[in-house]
């Protein structure tokens, strides 16, 4: 884990000559210690804590007392280096170019409070890591160190972030030979209520002559346990991530994450919602230098949202299913990703199968195409035979006597009597191998049919872009997503904005699930779908179109200078390996609706009518065709043409 701890070692360095006396103060000869005392001190602290990550150490100098302190600075430069460089590699800062990444390992050398403030205010969180390891010199010529100059340096650190601090200074007032060497850091959370009350705390004393214990932690954990302090968190009600009660309780994935951390880190939540009206919330364009947006007010007025919160240093971080990218990495610190959102078109149901189309199901097309043909061979065989005029051929083939080979073709195809039976061994082979196949296809038919007259059946949602372009969907979505739509121009031109707010989305997932938004398509994250399917399901389910438009890995923000987000990264790690994400996930989410539909339980209850309305349609449709048939007949009396022509159909 990257930290930036910085150590500060004052030591007030001089010749000394006996009769020099300040107040009982001892001054200490400067070639002598350092060689001796203070370099062991700031060697093993380099060695312990620098070359762990190989990673090479920034050197910092600024000398604004005297010129005594810079060659002060000098001889403990010198001997430390000469003592480490074959361990460490150093690089000095330089003004020439940024460097490539954050630099977490650093020595700084300055006099006093001044040149400390001079030369930390200017650092810039994009090429300085604030959660790194920082060793700073304090080389106060002559003087003691105060301890309100100790608190002053550790409240400025505090304002940064940086807590992985320790000061070494010498103790003066030590009448020994040798000074004990002293170490002083700050914790911002104690017991006792004390949150961010800095307070200099002795650390550890280094004597001369004693063995270096390296059972002492030089840099301690220092937010392992924030001792119920409050943690400021930025979000919004946007289910299923994070859910607001107007109580003031949390839930949701991300609240139960949050709720998790709280109790491993011992912290309490103080929840701020966005007071603008809007969620994410928007970045300073890329114009707007990223110092001034994490400085001053004119970096921050053009954010909006929980970015904004976050800018300002309002909140101590933000999440709501914030998606990590580039542009808000530019100004904010991410955490890991922790779970990754598949963005998707939300869409209502198909079209509900009518009664009578319920009767073409039992059978898929193809089976329906082959019985067709079937039956079409049957009727060209007799059509051949009828068109032959050969009674042997006729005889043969369907019988003697037997003058409505069709209407006894279409009567054993759905079950009925065959009046005269054939008398040759061929005919009544081929009838029975045509009641033979109808039995099959007849039982299988009947029995399917039972089962699909009682199940409630759509037609599937369209599953494709292309599909809802083609089909004239209406598209919407919130105005934090446009981002991913921006190319995708057959979308944009079609596409409603809907607030920021997920009460608008709650009503369109309403209104796709009862069908009343019957040609629209809603761009939401497939999470938000499968939690209104679990806790809405009476009013209907709402489906997806089966393509992953963009996959979003989400995460926490911070400011950029953010002491948390390091030890919040290590608990994060294991949760997320444990198995607590999904696990959480399951408490809020169903997929079922998105796996297909259930396989149908048929169950002993009768039919009811209105299950069997598309039969009854077909009979209807039947009786007209018996009708128009017999007034054909009837009006055949007058017309020859079609006296001759049922004549005909009807012949022999």
């Amino acid at each position: 884990m990257n930290r930036w701890t910085i150590l500060l070692l004052a030591a007030g360095l001089r010749e000394c000559r006996p009769e020099d006396s300040n107040g009982g103060i001892k001054r200490l000869v400067v070639r002598e210690t350092v060689g001796n005392h203070f370099s062991e001190v700031i060697v093993n602290a380099l060695t312990r804590y620098y070359v762990q990550n190989h990673s090479s150490t920034q050197v910092m100098r600024l000398s604004t007392v005297s010129d005594g302190t810079y060659d002060l600075q000098s001889d403990i430069m010198d001997e430390v280096m000469q003592r480490t460089s074959r361990s460490i590699a150093y690089e000095f800062r330089s003004a020439l170019g940024p460097s490539r990444r954050p630099r977490i390992f650093n020595i700084a050398f300055i006099d006093g409070y001044g040149a400390f403030e001079q030369l930390f205010r200017s650092l810039d969180p994009a090429e300085n890591d604030f959660a790194g390891y920082y060793l700073i010199v304090l080389t106060a010529y002559g003087r003691r160190i105060a301890s309100d100059t100790l608190a002053r340096i550790f409240a400025l650190l505090w304002t940064m972030n940086v807590i992985n601090v320790n000061i070494v200074s010498a103790d003066l007032e030590d009448q020994s030979r040798w000074q004990s060497v002293l170490m002083h850091t700050y914790y911002p959370y104690r017991a006792g209520g004390n949150c961010e009350r800095i307070v200099p705390h002795l650390l550890h004393r280094f004597r001369k002559g004693q063995r270096l214990d390296r059972s002492v932690e030089l840099f301690p954990s220092k937010l392992s346990n924030l001792h119920g302090c409050p943690v400021t968190v930025g979000t919004f009600h946007l289910p299923p991530y994070m859910l607001l009660t107007p109580a003031g309780s949390y839930g949701g994935l991300e609240g139960d994450l949050l709720r998790a951390l709280s109790r491993k880190l011992n912290f309490t939540v103080r929840l701020v919602v966005p007071d603008d009206g809007e969620l994410w919330g928007r970045t300073p364009p890329p114009s707007v230098d990223v110092a001034d947006a994490n400085r001053t007010s004119g970096g921050t007025s053009s954010a909006s949202g929980c970015v904004r919160l976050v800018l300002t240093e309002r909140v101590n971080l933000t999440l709501g299913r914030f998606a990590i990218r580039g542009d808000r990495n530019l100004v904010m610190k991410s955490s890991r990703s922790y779970y990754t959102v598949r963005m998707v078109f939300a869409v209502p149901a198909g079209r509900e199968y009518t009664p009578f189309e319920k009767l073409f199901r039992p059978f898929s097309r193809s089976v329906w195409v082959l019985v067709t043909l079937y039956l079409l061979a049957g009727m060209v065989v007799i059509g051949t035979v009828q068109l032959l005029h050969r009674p042997a051929v006729r005889d043969f083939v369907y019988g003697r006597g037997v003058s409505t080979p069709v209407l006894n073709l279409l009567s054993v195809l759905f079950g009925g009597a065959v009046v005269q039976l054939p008398m040759r061994n061929f005919a009544r082979t081929l009838l029975f191998l045509w009641m033979y196949y109808c039995l099959v296809v007849r039982t299988c038919y009947q029995g399917s049919l039972y089962e699909y007259l009682q199940e409630r059946k759509n037609f599937s949602p369209l599953q494709t872009v292309d599909a809802l372009v083609r089909n004239d969907y209406r598209f919407y979505s919130l105005h934090g997503t446009s981002l991913y739509l921006e190319r995708m121009p057959q979308i944009l031109s079609r596409i409603t904005w809907l607030p920021d707010d997920d009460a608008s989305v709650d009503r369109l997932l309403t209104d796709l699930a009862t069908r009343q938004a019957r040609t629209s398509a809603l761009f939401i994250d497939m999470e938000r779908v499968a939690y209104h399917n679990r806790f809405y399901v009476r009013g209907g389910l709402v489906y997806i179109a089966n393509v992953v438009l963009v996959r979003l890995p989400i995460g926490i923000y911070y400011p950029k200078k953010s002491c948390l987000a390091n030890r919040f990264d290590h608990e994060l790690d294991r949760l997320r390996t444990s198995g607590y994400v999904s696990y959480r996930l399951g408490h809020y989410l169903n997929y079922d609706a998105f796996k297909g539909p259930a396989d149908y339980q048929p169950l002993p209850t009768p039919l009811t009518t209105d299950q069997l309305v598309g039969c009854y349609e077909t009979l209807f449709g039947l009786l007209l065709v018996a009708t128009g048939l017999l007034l054909l007949e009837l009006a055949s009396r007058w017309f020859v043409s079609l006296r001759q022509l049922l004549t005909f159909l009807q012949a022999e």
